[in-house]
């Protein structure tokens, strides 16, 4: 099985990201892969999402989408709380489009099963040395810096509650596949393992890095023997670990957009391809680090 996989694509607004949407899609295409996989954070807007999916649809492959934090940024106006998003109002948009919310719907396709989640993070990837009291990352304010979640995200529980709850969601999710299932891809926005945060021994960086993931996620993943594979977002330096048995890797793209307009090179990094075959994962297609390094930021 050939798995396309692609996350953090941040699609702007006002429509100037229509060419990099085209070449994305033109690039998996040309890839030929039997599932694709989207690893979150497309746009804060439904509404952006909703278009971005329509026009990246794969058509004859499953098309796979798990939320990101960006994704799930309450909108006020529209008075979507970042929970609805979340349970309700992505997973409707993802059917909309030919897409699987897999947080909804784990699949399997071809004794292969796909399961995903948001993920989240319960501070357990931070820096200890550097004895940053845990009321700081509960409240997201260290020394000026802030993480933005505290301006959007409005759960009505903790960092660790929900954590807890994502967890506890895949358990059941791996608990409860078909017996028939051979190996398990796990699809999700924040990082299941410590190993593939990028720490660069600075602040704010290192106060950020907290928020990456959860130790406890990857815990669980560990456990059931049948994952072979971890697909994830969120930090925008791309890495690639093998951790008992299972590889795992971040695929953003980011922020970064080309001066001159051409998306070709960005892309073509961007988009990694594996293949699945009697249990060994191969990486086909990835490029490691940040890709946007040295392009302008657009936001």
């Amino acid at each position: 099985m050939r798995v396309a996989a692609v996350s953090d694509i941040h699609i702007r607004s006002d429509n100037k990201d229509d060419e990099l949407i085209r070449t994305l899609r033109d690039r998996v295409e040309e890839l030929e892969p039997d599932v694709f996989v989207i690893a979150g954070d497309i746009s804060h807007y439904l509404e952006t999402i909703d278009d971005t999916l329509s026009k990246l649809h794969i058509p004859d492959i499953p098309n796979m989408y798990v939320a990101g934090n960006h994704d799930v940024w309450f909108e006020k106006e529209k008075g979507w709380s970042s929970l609805e998003k979340y349970a309700r109002l992505i997973g409707e948009t993802c059917k909309k489009n030919g897409f699987i919310h897999l947080p909804d719907s784990p699949t399997v396709v071809n004794n292969i099963a796909f399961v995903g989640s948001i993920g989240w993070s319960d501070y357990s990837f931070r820096r200890e040395e550097l004895r940053i009291p845990e009321e700081a990352y509960e409240t997201k304010h260290y020394k000026g810096a802030v993480w933005n979640d505290y301006f959007y995200i409005d759960w009505t529980f903790t960092d660790k509650e929900a954590t807890d709850l994502f967890n506890k969601k895949l358990a059941y999710d791996l608990a409860t596949l078909p017996e028939n299932v051979e190996h398990v891809v796990y699809a999700s926005h924040h990082l299941p393992f410590r190993e593939l945060t990028i720490y660069k021994y600075r602040l704010p960086w290192d106060f950020y890095s907290a928020y990456m993931g959860a130790v406890s996620t990857g815990k669980i993943l560990m456990e059931y023997k049948r994952v072979k594979l971890t697909i994830s977002g969120h930090s925008h330096i791309r890495n690639l670990v093998h951790i008992e048995g299972i590889t795992a890797m971040t695929v953003s793209l980011g922020y970064g957009r080309p001066d001159d307009g051409n998306y070709e090179k960005l892309v073509h990094d961007a988009v990694a391809l594996v293949e699945i075959k009697q249990g060994n994962v191969d990486i086909i297609e990835f490029v490691k680090g940040d890709i946007c390094a040295g392009l302008p930021y657009q936001f």
